[in-house]
């Protein structure tokens, strides 16, 4: 919880520099007043949540620590994955400048030995030829400077090729530095990806030992509305924190986009589940791993994992509009990060305990749940 609130504070002052044509101005002290009532703010709601979440059992705080610790492995993967990518390209970029640096190199060489083979078949002969046919002094010297001028040229051109094979040879040094750090990042990504496989494995078990809690402590209907009942209070407590945030500068009210916004999937399939108790949004079926994307412009003021939910991230789009996306396998996004329409922000999952891959969906004005899929642009 304390990484949650580091990163929100971070956000938030970085908010203010980002926004200054959002707001009021302000001076530097009335800033600095107004960070520090938002400090206050987030610390007491930093410190209900750890309360709230305190009350989870040992299995589901297990569970927590699993799926958080999986969605760090999953982060890590990525980024091994961009580092191969990129690797790859420079690989390309590297192999088209060495084909063309040898092509270049094989036709000097080949000048170069051509005007060589001219010398060799002139030899000394030619200066006294000048002297013998009966040429002025003049147009002797002129040839002189014509032999200056060529022999002049030929050193260019070897010099040339040196520096040509010259750059063969780093870019080869480069090429083969490349493919060692390739190996490296590869051999990384199997090791992760074998821990990985073990977490899952562990989760599993994990959510077992959870459902067999649910059964014997009582109806599912009654732990599910135990999690809404949560999430209602963490909405209204981040609602209470962003009250003293500047206003949301974007050209388009969120208001005016009924049926216009970005979908959060490439395909809105409605999960329907038996014993379902009204969360105040939708379950949308996808393949585990799918990127979930942002409905619209925003700020992250929700990152973490909640009890019931998993995974979840809450974008805040100003006008009392909040989206909420939950049971991920992973987060992309931290809080205070700013997004733009359709820019993933997460994974499809199944954190929070469940067994088959979702991800809920929830829109909220002014903490009271819309019907998400009216807002958002079905064609």
């Amino acid at each position: 919880m304390g990484k949650i609130l580091s990163i929100l504070l971070i956000g938030i002052c970085s908010f203010f520099s980002l926004q200054a044509s959002a707001a009021e101005p302000k001076s530097a002290a009335e800033a600095e007043q107004q960070i520090k009532a938002l400090q206050e703010e987030l610390k007491s709601l930093g410190e209900w949540l750890k309360e709230a979440q305190s009350e989870k059992s040992q299995v589901e705080g297990q569970l927590e620590e699993k799926e958080k610790s999986i969605n760090e492995l999953l982060k890590q993967i990525e980024t091994i994955q961009d580092n191969i990518k990129q690797s790859d390209g420079q690989l390309k970029e590297l192999a088209v400048k060495q084909q063309t640096l040898k092509i270049s190199i094989q036709q000097q060489n080949q000048q170069i030995a051509a005007q060589i083979r001219a010398v060799y078949r002139s030899g000394e002969q030619e200066g006294m030829k000048f002297l013998l046919d009966g040429r002025t002094p003049e147009e002797i010297m002129r040839m002189v400077r014509y032999n200056r001028y060529f022999s002049q040229a030929r050193q260019s051109l070897i010099n040339g090729y040196g520096i040509q094979v010259n750059e063969l040879s780093l870019i080869e040094k480069s090429m083969r530095s490349h493919r060692a750090q390739q190996a490296r990042e590869q051999a990384r990504l199997v090791e992760e990806r074998t821990v990985l496989a073990k977490q899952q494995k562990e989760r599993q078990q994990i959510l077992v030992k959870l459902q067999k809690d649910i059964q014997s402590g009582g109806s599912k209907a009654k732990t599910l509305k135990r999690n809404q009942q949560q999430l209602e209070a963490l909405l209204l407590k981040l609602e209470e924190a962003l009250a003293e945030m500047p206003v949301i500068d974007e050209n388009v009210a969120f208001s005016s986009l009924k049926g216009k916004l970005n979908k959060p999937l490439g395909r809105l399939n409605v999960l329907r589940e038996s014993g379902q108790v009204n969360l105040g949004g939708v379950t949308l079926s996808a393949k585990e791993g799918t990127k979930v994307n942002a409905v619209y412009h925003g700020r992250v003021i929700f990152s973490d994992w909640l009890r019931g939910f998993g995974l979840v991230l809450i974008l805040d789009h100003g006008e009392g509009y909040m989206s909420l996306y939950g049971y991920n396998q992973s987060l992309l996004k931290e809080v205070g990060e700013w997004v733009n329409t359709n820019d993933p922000i997460a994974t499809v999952g199944s954190s929070g305990g469940r067994t088959v891959p979702g991800l809920f969906f929830s829109i909220r004005h002014n903490g009271t749940p819309v019907s998400p899929l009216k807002w958002v642009n079905q064609g």
